[in-house]
């Protein structure tokens, strides 16, 4: 589904990320995780091209995206939850949900389904989303980059200040969607016991480069704790 082969990232002059190789195969939940700093959101950033990757391919269904404009990736398929959510706070519910319908063309309605996977929605509709706990900001934005009805979802830190009920929450809808709706999934993550129980395949990154990856359940938690840790 999602392919990055020997890609670079910059921020400005300076290489962040060095000749990346890391996939998301279609019908899984993939997870990249690792330290603060160590450009796991910048990957995401590079997916979405916010921010500069001279070289390399992003291969999206086959398909190298890497010099498209962002809006056209979201055309071609990829639904971004940046970390903090980046909800319009003085929007309503309803109007932020609606937002993502912009990115085909305004047309076409909500889906059902997105009120099924997030029940509090429809009854917050509307409020404001600034007025939301963060818990229900993050189901916000899930729900708006799903109106997007794309091929795969790309969620940056979704437990991030969360209450652990919520995160319960979250994560089944998150399972839900992969399962139900046949959509790929790449997260970034730094809550371990939510990325083990969520994953299918686990990139460890430092430093801007993978040093271990593999099938979530042959890996060792142990190992891979001490990895964030040390």
């Amino acid at each position: 589904m999602l392919k990055i082969e020997q890609m670079d990232a910059y921020y400005g002059e300076s290489r962040v990320i060095p000749g990346l190789n890391l996939q998301a195969k279609k019908g899984e939940i993939t997870c990249l995780i690792g330290r603060n700093g160590v450009g796991k959101s910048t990957t995401l950033k590079s997916i979405m091209g916010l921010v500069k990757t001279p070289t390399g391919r992003i291969l999206l269904a086959d398909q190298d995206i890497i010099h498209m404009k962002t809006y056209d990736r979201v055309k071609k398929g990829i639904g971004y939850v940046p970390q903090g959510r980046d909800i319009f706070p003085q929007m309503t519910v309803q109007e932020n949900i609606e937002l993502g319908l912009q990115a085909l063309g305004g047309k076409g309605k909500v889906p059902e389904y997105i009120y099924d996977l997030f029940p509090i929605l429809p009854q917050f509709a509307k409020r404001k989303g600034g007025d939301l706990s963060g818990g229900q900001q993050q189901q916000l934005a899930i729900a708006r980059a799903l109106v997007t009805d794309p091929k795969i979802l790309i969620l940056d830190e979704p437990t991030e200040g969360i209450q652990p009920s919520i995160i319960q929450d979250i994560g089944e809808a998150i399972r839900r969607v992969n399962k139900e709706l046949d959509i790929t999934v790449l997260i970034v993550e730094q809550y371990l016991d939510f990325v083990l129980g969520i994953s299918d395949a686990l990139y460890v990154m430092e430093k801007g480069s993978i040093v271990l990856q593999g099938r979530t359940k042959e890996m060792d938690p142990r190992k891979v704790q001490k990895m964030m840790t040390d």
